[in-house]
């Protein structure tokens, strides 16, 4: 059962428009700025200064060094990832695409996009594809 015309949320029912591109567009510059610093970081942190770590004398912490280089390499995969997806939805909002979901090509919410800027998928599509996985 669908909701009549007028008595859907205006969120969902408008496009959005050049000046909602504007600022997503803003939005993810701004997160690509904050996620390509914490790479950079995570890079020194894992394969320390000029790619060479420092030696270790004691094997305790080179446990310690080992399990925090893993560590750093995981979140460095993740934001790798995350700068990625941050770079495809630039060129979707380039492209008139962005804000449509890829698999039912419905509008993704406002909301959705609010949360989570570089979004492929409605909520409903991306739930289904989690729950798949």
């Amino acid at each position: 059962m669908s909701l009549p015309r007028d008595s859907r949320p205006k969120d969902m029912a408008r496009k959005l428009t050049p000046k909602d591109l504007e600022r997503f567009r803003d939005l993810l510059l701004r997160v690509r700025g904050v996620l390509v610093g914490d790479i950079d970081d995570l890079e020194q942190d894992a394969f320390g200064i000029n790619g060479e770590k420092a030696a270790v004398d004691n094997l305790a912490d080179g446990g310690s060094d080992s399990f925090y280089q893993e560590f750093s390499l995981e979140l460095l995969a993740r934001d790798e990832h995350t700068l990625a997806e941050i770079d495809s939805a630039l060129e979707r909002i380039d492209s008139g695409q962005y804000g449509v979901c890829e698999s039912c090509e419905t509008a993704i919410h406002r909301e959705r996009l609010r949360a989570v800027p570089h979004t492929r998928n409605c909520i409903t599509c991306q739930r289904a594809a989690e729950q798949s996985a």
